[in-house]
């Protein structure tokens, strides 16, 4: 690697880590119960010593995330930044990810001029790997979910660094290479549903260098393809299987988990299947473009989930990818038929694919979550689109010199600002996903509403309260229940620690559903008693009233946005 491209690399390093980690213990504001149930899951993984490859609750969830947070909250506590910190660490290494893989696509991709080869003193295929990892280390998109501690943002980081050492090992032969891409290509299993889409990604080189390896044995002498063609490919998916195994083990028993919720939210569940599918895959589309997601959980009000510019790019990229079978190679490619059409092809397959866990539901469309395995493929493709045209100006440009020779020195000056501009205009990309994360998204009252705040700061409060007094939890918020209680409590259980039996007998808690509030619950409660009783739905008036008729020392207290009953001062 040249100096220059590491420094590049390393700046973009910078870059997106401080994007993901920057005020982490701020923003975003509070803990959506999603975050804390993998929290809760931790918590009492630490004190029973029970890791699982699933947890069932909240409609399952694979395990490996889970307990990787576990070793956080082991370390920092069960704070909600020690749950998203991990997010921030598979969002930043997967910049790593991305850079490696678009260098190893585009390897044989000459600059074309000898001319060419100085501007920004990068060849084709380093620039293209460069911009990659800059798209998505400054994407508004990968730096809200690598805030987050949901399991998915897991899926970009395996499946990318699963393609990278496939690639560099049927190329190479190298077995390092391949039992890693097999250890983190079986790993993507044990992250999240939408990673089960990827061996049709992997299928795309395995078949196409089997074929080429074949091919090349019957027709000809030559050795450009040196290792074993087979054998590569079976160590890969022997390694894949090994480490997949522990999972696929569950699910054969537990079938049930297998399917989980995608099947309450599947398009063959609704009456006309093939419509729903064309009208998901017209809004998956959209929002690359022009709508995105509108969950203020996943994106800013609706905003396209790129940058006009990086949009802009992509679709460049797709146009330039879909000429790419028409043009002839100018370099070899180990694999067969010239780099361009192996590099598109599974660039383009690769982003279909992983559109699918979000064009096969029907529920919150566009799905920025569930789409969120086709990040990498864009930021290439939009790379791709962005050196395609910079290159091509560039020789344009450098033809014009040799057409006239008078105008060298003029036209060697247009192509150094042509870089500069090019520089430029992408700089303003990381500024305005700080403004729009830091200034417009984070401090929002949608923001705030949408990560549970109030509940968050309830479980706090109850920290600060001593054991002596007796703490009622009335959960009267709607969700899935989990062990008999609405799962919005897990923002609160997380936060307290107070997850498991032993743990809200050591806190004197205790957790009711409303039903279970009967009309005399609360009536024997003496003043000597001390007793905090919280709503979690403060805004159910006939329920804070019903408790206070059963016994008149109850009186309500406002610490900060969430309501409690208390008999004490």
């Amino acid at each position: 690697m040249k100096n220059k491209e590491f420094t590049l690399l390393i700046a973009v390093l910078i870059i997106g880590a401080f994007l993901r980690f920057w005020w982490i213990g701020e923003f975003p504001l509070g803990l959506y119960p999603d975050e804390a149930m993998n929290g809760s899951n931790a918590l009492e993984a630490l004190s029973t010593g029970e890791f699982k490859w699933f947890y069932p609750e909240n409609n399952g969830r694979e395990g490996f995330f889970i307990n990787i947070q576990a070793l956080s909250v082991w370390l920092f506590g069960n704070t909600a930044w020690a749950l998203r910190t991990v997010s921030g660490i598979f969002g930043t290494l997967t910049i790593l990810g991305i850079y490696l893989l678009a260098k190893e696509l585009f390897r044989d991709r000459k600059s074309g001029t000898e001319d060419q080869k100085h501007a920004f003193g990068l060849e084709y295929g380093q620039l293209v790997a460069i911009l990659s990892a800059f798209f998505l280390a400054t994407n508004y998109w990968h730096v809200n979910f690598s805030r987050i501690g949901f399991r998915a943002i897991s899926v970009p980081f395996f499946a990318t660094f699963a393609l990278y050492f496939l690639l560099k090992g049927l190329r190479t032969g190298k077995i390092s290479a391949l039992v890693f891409g097999g250890i983190f290509m079986g790993l993507g299993f044990h992250t999240y549903i939408a990673f089960r889409f990827m061996p049709f990604v992997i299928a795309v080189p395995i078949i196409w260098y089997l074929w080429q390896w074949l091919r090349e044995r019957k027709l000809t002498a030559s050795t450009i393809i040196k290792n074993c063609a087979p054998c590569t490919a079976a160590l890969f998916l022997f390694i894949t299987f090994i480490t997949a195994l522990p999972i696929g083990i569950y699910f054969l028993q537990n079938p049930q988990d297998f399917v989980g919720r995608s099947e309450q939210v599947s398009i063959f569940s609704a009456g006309s299947p093939i419509k729903e599918f064309m009208r998901s895959n017209l809004s998956i589309l959209g929002m690359y473009f022009f709508s995105g997601d509108c969950n203020w959980r996943h994106n800013f009000n609706c905003a396209p989930q790129l940058h006009p510019l990086v949009a802009a790019s992509f679709a460049l990229g797709i146009f330039f990818a879909f000429l790419a079978p028409f043009k002839k190679a100018k370099t070899p490619n180990p694999l067969g038929s010239g780099t361009a059409k192996w590099e598109m092809g599974i660039l383009l397959v690769w982003f279909m694919m992983m559109t699918l866990p979000a064009t096969l539901t029907r529920e919150g469309l566009p799905h920025a979550l569930r789409a969120i395995g086709t990040i990498p493929p864009v930021m290439i493709l939009a790379a791709f689109g962005t050196t395609s045209l910079y290159y091509g100006l560039y020789n344009w440009l450098s033809r014009k010199k040799e057409d006239f020779s008078e105008l060298r020195q003029k036209i060697s000056r247009i192509q150094r600002e042509l870089s500069f501009f090019l520089a430029v205009i992408f700089l303003v990309i990381p500024f305005q996903t700080y403004y729009i994360y830091f200034f417009s998204w984070g401090p929002n009252p949608n923001t705030y509403s949408a990560f549970a705040t109030d509940l968050a700061h309830m479980g706090n409060y109850l920290n600060s309260l001593p054991p002596d007094i007796k703490k009622y939890i009335v959960v009267n918020n709607s969700g899935v229940e989990v062990r008999g209680i609405s799962m919005p409590a897990q923002t609160v259980m997380f936060l307290s620690g107070s997850f498991t039996e032993e743990s809200r007998r050591a806190k004197n808690i205790e957790y009711l559903a409303p039903a279970q509030v009967s009309d005399t619950l609360f009536s024997s409660i003496s003043a000597d008693e001390k007793t905090a009783i919280f709503i979690t739905n403060g805004e159910d008036m006939s329920l804070v009233t019903r408790i206070q008729k059963q016994n008149p020392l109850l009186k309500t207290w406002v610490p900060e946005d969430f309501m409690m009953l208390r008999n004490f001062e």
